[in-house]
């Protein structure tokens, strides 16, 4: 645990972004976690090994980056004058790597796949292209993993007390229906949406038919009234979403629009969507995953685009990259370092989350930010120049350790230090298309304190709840500890306005938290969040890195719909048990 006087460091030209806690890898039994003490209630820190994965086994396997780049889903049709998408969430079966079984995954399914595809297809829009999205749960009606009833949200008990009318289908509560353990609903991480259209946790459907107490409609509505922006899409049930993204429910979600084409950045083949994630693999090549619940996980195997261990080929030239961290608890702090010893180009990020930095930021070893961390659901939009290294390969290493503290943290295992590489063709360099030196960003509009009417104190926090190490999210004014998902709704900011929310972190771990529906700027960090953010994320965001022990300041305009949202942490096992909580948006004063 962090001291008082051990404070998060941000000078983005020294830290170490690494790891203060141990881990202690487990043996092959599955189940096994070694238990850390966090706080007065300890958290189980787990890196499930695979049994015959590694690295030095596999081998890297050997790709043009061309064959690794996601597939643009089809529309099927249109409906009501508009593009319309039918995509089913279905079983298929994937090949992680050339030495491996195919695996059973569960993905996203197109007009033209015969099965669930992982990642899913890109969905592409323009910007104010209105579109209608159908997502058909068509999965197995058991699940790949074991389904711990501890969780909330998994047995119909933990909803009667908000739903008392609509338990009474249930078996043991008046009716004749087992509560289905399959349970699924695509949020689109990002995206401002209606309420109905969210795909918030209580708008789940099973396979059979049966519908969360919260679902409202089949068909969303998605306006894209927004920059353009690197989204995704991912499971969303509740106490379900850790074990339906790591069977593999999550796709890129892409927002385009003129001032981002005005700009003449790499496109085509030479435009790749990159989402980064860890996996664990059994005997059979199938996925391992804890009996029980394990509040952090993480699997010792990198899969990108869904390759284990992939060497990318590709040419001497320039690339856009668009970086997402689709990994359950995994951080990523990502840099490039030449095999040969040599130099290695700048990667150059242009966005951060929902749209362009208000600055190109360059990262690199004579950089002042060397490498480029990002919590899980965070995305960075990158160019990278390997014209001058014709013949050399890159490693994308990462030195964040798991669990993740702080960046100044550090490392004593749990990490997983090589990604991916980067081969460059021994070929003719092309020149570059466009000098990110000079780019002139359509940056976000500021959002000014001066317009706030309403500043919210929030705290992320730990305990235990039903035998299990529990985070929760709490607001000022409510109950001590934090709230449970299922107390009433404190937060209720009026549509239209802008807000300032603290968010204080009470834990030793970090968490990235995300709001539904908005974009918000990072104002302050640090221990009183009195710090400037960091320059990878001054720009709109969604997902914000909370470290330990620190203080993170966002503002915010609660935009143009009113309804139910959630803001939760994006470790997806804390947000299944409890750190998740509904806030409202409202018209007029909600108090």
């Amino acid at each position: 645990m962090t001291s008082n006087d051990e404070t998060p460091n941000h000078d983005t030209g020294n830290r170490k972004r690494l790891s203060r806690r141990s881990v202690l890898k487990t043996g092959t039994a599955l189940g096994a976690a070694s238990v850390l003490p966090l706080s007065a209630s300890p958290v189980a820190a787990q890196v499930t090994p695979s049994d015959h994965h590694s690295l030095s086994e596999l081998g890297w396997q050997m790709l043009p980056i061309g064959d690794a780049k996601p597939a643009v889903m089809e529309t099927a049709g249109r409906r009501q004058g508009r593009p319309y998408y039918y995509i089913e969430m279905a079983q298929g079966s994937h090949t992680h790597h050339p030495n491996m079984d195919p695996t059973t995954v569960w993905g996203y399914k197109g007009p033209n796949d015969s099965e669930g595809q992982f990642p899913g297809k890109t969905i592409e829009a323009d910007k104010n292209q209105k579109l209608k999205v159908e997502f058909s749960n068509e999965l197995p009606s058991s699940h790949l993993f074991d389904v711990d009833t501890r969780v909330h949200g998994t047995k119909p008990g933990d909803y009667a007390e908000s739903y008392p009318d609509w338990v009474t289908q249930f078996d043991g509560y008046g009716g004749t229906k087992d509560f289905p353990e399959v349970r699924a609903v695509t949020h689109t991480h990002g995206l401002h949406v209606e309420s109905a259209s969210d795909g918030l946790p209580e708008q789940w459907k099973s396979p059979d038919g049966i519908e969360g107490p919260q679902f409202e409609k089949d068909v969303y509505d998605y306006p894209n009234r927004q920059a353009p922006a690197t989204l995704w899409y991912h499971d969303h049930a509740l106490g379900s979403t850790r074990l339906n993204v790591y069977a593999g429910l999550a796709g890129f979600y892409l927002i385009r629009g003129g001032a981002e084409r005005r700009l003449g950045l790499p496109s085509g083949d030479q435009e790749v969507p990159l989402l980064f994630q860890d996996r664990s693999f059994d005997g059979g090549d199938e996925y391992k995953y804890p009996d029980e619940f394990a509040p952090e996980f993480a699997g010792d195997v990198s899969v990108v685009n869904g390759l284990a261990w992939p060497s990318f080929e590709v040419q001497p030239q320039q690339y856009r990259f668009r970086l997402l961290n689709g990994s359950n608890n995994r951080f990523f702090d990502i840099r490039l370092e030449n095999d040969d010893s040599g130099g290695v180009p700048t990667i150059y990020q242009i966005g951060t989350d929902l749209g362009f930095l208000q600055d190109v930021v360059p990262i690199g070893p004579n950089q002042d930010t060397t490498s480029l961390l990002l919590g899980p659901a965070e995305r960075a939009d990158v160019i990278v120049d390997f014209s001058e290294f014709a013949g050399d390969t890159f490693t994308v290493k990462s030195d964040a350790g798991f669990p993740f503290v702080s960046p100044d943290a550090e490392n004593d295992g749990g990490g997983l230090p090589e990604l991916a590489q980067f081969r460059v063709a021994d070929s003719m360099p092309q020149e570059p298309v466009v000098d990110p030196t000079t780019l002139k960003l359509p940056g976000p509009e500021t959002f000014r304190e001066e317009a706030v009417g309403t500043t919210r104190r929030m705290s992320l926090e730990t305990t235990t709840l039903n035998g299990l190490d529990t985070h929760l999210l709490g607001e000022e004014g409510g109950r001590d500890g934090g709230e449970h998902w299922n107390d009433p709704v404190l937060t209720k900011p009026q549509v239209g306005t802008m807000e300032v929310w603290e968010i204080k972190n009470n834990t030793p771990d970090s968490h990235p938290i995300h709001l539904h529906l908005v974009d918000f700027q990072v104002i302050g960090r640090g221990p009183n969040g009195t710090q400037p953010p960091e320059p990878t994320e001054r720009g709109n965001k969604d997902t914000v890195k909370v470290y330990d022990g620190e203080t993170v300041r966002i503002i915010s305009r609660f935009g143009e719909f009113t309804g139910r949202y959630v803001w939760h942490c994006h470790i997806l096992e804390h947000e299944d048990q409890e750190m998740m909580r509904p806030y409202e948006v409202v018209k007029g004063d909600s108090s």
